[in-house]
């Protein structure tokens, strides 16, 4: 088993027919699974001896076992008709224990694997001189190994720790933008490809991303994506990781020159740091499949579609708004604007973009807080909430 150092995982992520971008992620998790019940009825576990041979006469006849000699059973109740292995079992392995009453024991000679169809097995006693009642061959006791069938789809998630910069942002981490402006309705619903290390993923949507920007630092966000279908294992990926732009010099937020507008009509003077977060509840629809078990029919849903979309914004400075309910029962109402800069940094090209990107806010207040501690300033806050869906 090989593992990657940190530095050798790339994170690339695109939206599903344009071109990507790899994530500048401080740390990044993948995980899937797939809910799973097994097959099984309550007596398949139990074992009935309906005679000792190949069942030609349907009548049980103790028989005296020899230590470690095979014989040929009929499986099913005394006197028939012969019944069969539960197909809920998917493998008896050779040598599984069979336990009857009185601490008796008898064993399979081979691997079994039922079908339905065959009720003869081979069986051994470990040790001989003794032999099975007719009411004790009806109730051996045995462990298999049970078949599973799937109770939902493939569905994991994907989540990143990362430095927005210039180029990913309106692609993939747009939840409110189009990846095509000409769609009507407007409403994006595109998925998201990419691959983490050595795993590809093809089935990706965006339920949340959040950042925050604080005074004279770099702005680190985060997001979560919900993935369905499988991940397929590529080792071409790392191979040609460090043939890629993803070590071009690349420009970030920062909290030096970004700023907030919108602040002084809620009372508040000076703003000095604001979180961003929007959040979408996502709703995957499959289809039943009805034809060949290899296709990815009911695996891999239709359509993700998005129901509930929350912004959240919130702003730390001085003061507070003490007529938070002067408009009534209906709320505050505030409308804020983050603008996103870098450092413009005139002797690199890359890092001369100044505006990087502005994220709107405009909902109702929905709380406020005043904190003071020790040798500190008196600091207010606000959350503002909008409801886009």
């Amino acid at each position: 088993m090989n593992f990657l150092p940190y530095e050798d995982v790339p994170l690339y992520l695109a939206t599903s027919g344009h071109s990507g971008n790899y994530i500048f992620a401080e740390s990044a998790s993948l995980s899937i699974n797939q809910p799973m019940s097994v097959n099984r009825q309550l007596d398949d576990q139990v074992l009935q001896i309906c005679e000792y041979g190949l069942g030609s006469s349907m009548n049980y006849s103790e028989t005296t076992f020899a230590a470690n000699t095979e014989f040929d059973v009929t499986l099913g109740p005394i006197k028939g008709p012969p019944k069969p292995l539960a197909t809920s079992i998917y493998k008896i392995p050779s040598g599984s224990k069979i336990t009857f009453p009185s601490g008796k024991h008898l064993f399979f000679a081979d691997d079994i694997f039922p079908n339905g169809h065959d009720n003869l097995v081979k069986l051994y006693a470990a040790s001989g001189d003794w032999s099975l009642t007719p009411e004790e061959a009806q109730s051996g006791y045995f462990e298999p190994i049970f078949n599973y069938s799937a109770q939902g789809a493939v569905e994991g998630s994907l989540s990143v720790n990362f430095y927005v910069n210039t180029g990913n942002l309106p692609s993939f981490f747009n939840i409110t933008g189009l990846s095509n402006p000409s769609l009507y309705p407007p409403i994006d619903e595109e998925k998201i490809t990419g691959f983490l290390g050595n795993f590809r993923f093809s089935d990706a949507y965006l339920t949340q991303f959040k950042f925050s920007i604080s005074p004279n630092s770099i702005s680190q966000a985060s997001a979560s994506f919900k993935v369905f279908g499988e991940l397929v294992h590529d080792d071409s990926i790392v191979d040609s990781y460090y043939a890629s732009d993803l070590y071009a010099q690349q420009s970030i937020p920062h909290g030096m020159h970004s700023e907030i507008i919108g602040s002084s009509s809620l009372d508040m003077d000076h703003p000095i740091s604001f979180s961003y977060s929007i959040d979408v509840g996502r709703n995957a629809r499959y289809s039943t499949p009805t034809g060949s078990s290899l296709d990815n029919v009911g695996l891999v849903p239709d359509r993700v579609s998005k129901s509930t979309t929350k912004i959240s914004m919130t702003m730390d400075g001085e003061n507070l708004d003490p007529n938070i309910l002067s408009d009534g029962f209906n709320g505050k109402r505030a409308n804020l604007k983050a603008i996103l800069k870098d450092l413009s940094y005139v002797d690199f090209e890359d890092n001369s973009n100044g505006l990087l990107h502005t994220f709107n806010c405009s909902g109702i207040i929905v709380s406020q807080n005043l904190s003071v501690n020790s040798a500190g300033y008196l600091n207010g806050s606000i959350s503002v909430n909008q409801r886009l869906k």
